[in-house]
């Protein structure tokens, strides 16, 4: 708790980065690319500057908020059939399932926009910590080790992420990534030659430089060395979209995500069926409590499935998924003794006043069990990644002294997968494998199509009053961890107030009934998985309502949820971090 701003982010050091530009003036804006930028060189087991970044704004002079989309887009000469005649795939790795890398975009925009302070200011700290070197992370470590097969094959990866003599840096030692530095220090020199034309060209030009200049000659020269189908304008053209966010209210809260080219209205579908329930009665992490929040959750899920996807091709019936009477016609189908063995999307075309036909592939299984053998050893056994245990996201919260509130979740362009573009130092982001290679879906490859991506930040405002950031690493479980924080802290706020750690420490559930994010696109119906810290009555309960249900150890759930909140009652900053990785707040 502090009287000024707060952070909290998936690293100590991007924290402290985004600190120290709030106590040198900055807004949360600039603190909060700050918080992107170094995050993207400290952090590449889960996120770096070659991935994707989508950031939620509440700009307090604008009284609005801003979707800002940092999802790369495919190249412009792919669709289905060129992946299926060359007998290719989407598996996550390497060049096959590569995008253009958003994130530097989407932050560069919110800078522009929204920011007070030069890109040379904020990305200072990214620039020493590449250039001088920081301590290696335990998890940065192994990503690096399960990986030395793949490096094989990218003698790149293993120069940038190896020692001279091949040998692995080890947990504590510092590393240092010259050949990010020095891409960082070429858009801050573009910077400072265009600075006489404003603050503004000054930045246009740092991104215009790794988007149209020499950076991206570099990489485009580098894909197609190795027949990867990217031209020069599928960099220069790209830009990452500035949308208004989808919304809902629950119980006096609007929340605020991104739209249907995301899976955040997953969370806002739950809450509206969720708000026909008395939560606060069943009491948190009780059978009935975490019976009726999966039950929402899966429903919700049959709907991403079918109906969300890039908005700039299909026309999703958002306003009837987002309907307060779809809500309750889905909310009558959870039976509360029984587990659904069902996935079969709504009819919201119903609800919604411009969409009234779906030509795509819409979700219809009878009989949705998916017996854990079948899937692999289980749904959250490693090598799955829509568990988030092979790949993963971290998350970014800030929020100043005038009100103003940075919510992002980047990924992509990981340690795993990722194919360092020669000596640029950016890992090419793979986030093409959330595609379809399916023409009756509505998540299909296309040409410069974003796919449906995972990444889901959040806000949450008390009626009309901006009050919180709230988001998490943990691809398809982003959106179940958050709802579980969001309904621990707004329906049972007495029982942790004012601690905001405690209100994400809560044992949590997690649904597999739904098809995974990422390529195959392996499903997990009916599997169930729940922390040890949950009672044994209460798991034997579940089970006896037909759950396939599993225990993780002890905060071994997928996710690590970061928030920041403006105290409604003191207007006193809030800043909390749950203890399922080392992810770090601090308010002041």
């Amino acid at each position: 708790m502090g009287p000024t701003g707060g952070v909290s982010t998936g690293h100590p050091l991007t924290t402290s980065a985004a600190l120290a530009i709030l106590l040198k003036g900055g807004n949360a804006f600039d603190a909060g690319v700050a918080s992107l930028l170094a995050g993207g060189v400290l952090e590449q087991d889960l996120y770096s500057l070659g991935g994707e970044a989508l950031v939620l704004v509440y700009p307090k002079q604008d009284n609005q908020v801003t979707a800002i989309v940092g999802q790369g887009w495919a190249p412009k000469a792919v669709d289905v059939d060129w992946y299926l005649t060359r007998q290719k795939d989407l598996q996550g790795e390497g060049l096959d399932p590569a995008v253009v890398p958003g994130a530097l975009h989407a932050a560069l925009t919110v800078l522009e926009k929204w920011g007070t302070m030069s890109f040379e200011q904020v990305a200072a700290s990214a620039i020493a910590y590449a250039q001088d070197g920081f301590p290696m992370r335990t998890s940065t470590y192994r990503a690096i080790q399960n990986q030395l097969k793949f490096f094989e094959q990218w003698p790149g990866n293993r120069a940038y992420w190896l020692k001279p003599d091949g040998s692995l840096y080890q947990p504590g030692e510092t590393i240092k990534l010259p050949a990010l530095a020095r891409t960082l220090t070429r858009m801050v020199a573009a910077e400072r030659a265009a600075r006489s034309r404003g603050r503004a060209a000054g930045i246009v030009a740092a991104r215009d430089r790794f988007y149209k200049g020499d950076i991206a000659r570099e990489m485009v020269a580098f894909l197609q060395q190795h027949g990867a189908p990217f031209d020069a304008s599928d960099f220069s053209e790209y830009y990452a979209r500035l949308e208004a966010p989808a919304k809902t209210t629950y119980r006096g809260y609007t929340v605020y995500k991104h739209g249907f080219g995301s899976q955040g209205p997953v969370m806002l579908q739950a809450l509206n069926i969720l708000e026909n329930f008395d939560l606060r009665a069943m009491g948190y992490g009780s059978a009935d409590y975490l019976h009726t929040v999966v039950e929402a959750i899966k429903l919700a899920y049959a709907d991403r499935d079918t109906y969300y996807a890039d908005p700039a091709f299909v026309q999703t019936p958002g306003e009837g998924l987002l309907s307060k009477a779809y809500a309750k016609e889905r909310a009558a189908l959870i039976d509360p003794r029984r587990s659904s063995t069902t996935f079969i999307a709504g009819d919201p075309m119903r609800y919604d006043s411009h969409v009234k036909q779906w030509p795509f592939w819409k979700a219809n299984v009878d009989h949705a069990v998916t017996p854990r053998a079948a899937a692999g050893g289980g749904a959250i056994a490693a090598g799955d990644d829509s568990s988030g245990i092979v790949k993963d996201t971290t998350h970014m919260a800030v929020i100043d002294k005038a009100g103003n509130i940075f919510d992002v979740t980047p990924s992509g362009g990981w340690v795993p997968g990722a194919v360092i573009l020669g000596d640029t130092g950016i890992g090419m982001s793979v986030r093409g494998e959330q595609f379809w290679l399916d023409k009756s879906r509505a998540n299909q490859i296309r040409p410069r199509a974003r796919p449906r991506y995972t990444l889901t930040p959040s806000l949450v405002f008390k009626g009309d009053t901006p009050m919180m950031g709230l988001g998490t690493p943990g691809g398809d479980n982003q959106d179940q961890t958050i709802l579980q924080a969001l309904l621990s802290i707004v329906d049972f706020w007495d029982d942790w107030y004012p601690n905001l750690h405690a209100a994400l420490e809560r044992p949590r559930a997690q649904t597999m009934h739904f098809y995974g994010s990422f390529w195959p696109h392996t499903a997990g119906f009916n599997q169930l998985n729940v922390e040890a810290t949950i009672p044994d009555a209460v798991f034997n309960e579940l089970k006896a309502r037909g759950h396939d249900v599993s225990r993780l150890r002890p905060f071994g759930m997928s996710g690590c949820a970061t928030a920041v909140m403006i105290d409604p009652a003191t207007g006193n900053r809030f800043a909390a971090a749950d203890p399922r990785r080392d992810c770090y707040a601090i308010a002041y």
